[in-house]
């Protein structure tokens, strides 16, 4: 989305912003940092509609988030559990900020 600032090594800060997909695979969301040629690392990280950003990994200039969310109908009440495969997401706002080159 934009550079927000520079490390002292110059880095590059970057904050993004994005829409969620509509089809979430239990193995993750991939998002692309455009501006980035590799991630060093995630500063920060949200979703909104009451989800949570269980993980991330990063190769190249790729975060991929690994999305959960709380089931307190579930047998194991207060733990956090991946969002189900398929699970609309489109209408989340996911946020991350990231460190790279």
């Amino acid at each position: 989305m934009a550079v927000i600032g520079l490390t002292a090594d110059g880095k590059k800060i970057v904050a993004k912003s994005t829409s969620g997909p509509s089809a979430y695979a239990v193995t993750g969301f991939p998002i692309t940092i455009d501006e980035l040629t590799r991630v060093d690392a995630v500063i920060f990280s949200e979703i909104s509609g009451g989800y949570r950003i269980a993980g991330t990994s990063i190769s190249g200039n790729v975060v991929t988030v690994l999305i959960h969310y709380f089931d307190y109908d579930a047998g194991s009440d207060g733990a956090s559990i991946t969002v189900p495969a398929n699970t609309d997401l489109h209408l989340q706002t996911v946020k991350l900020v990231v460190i790279g080159t």
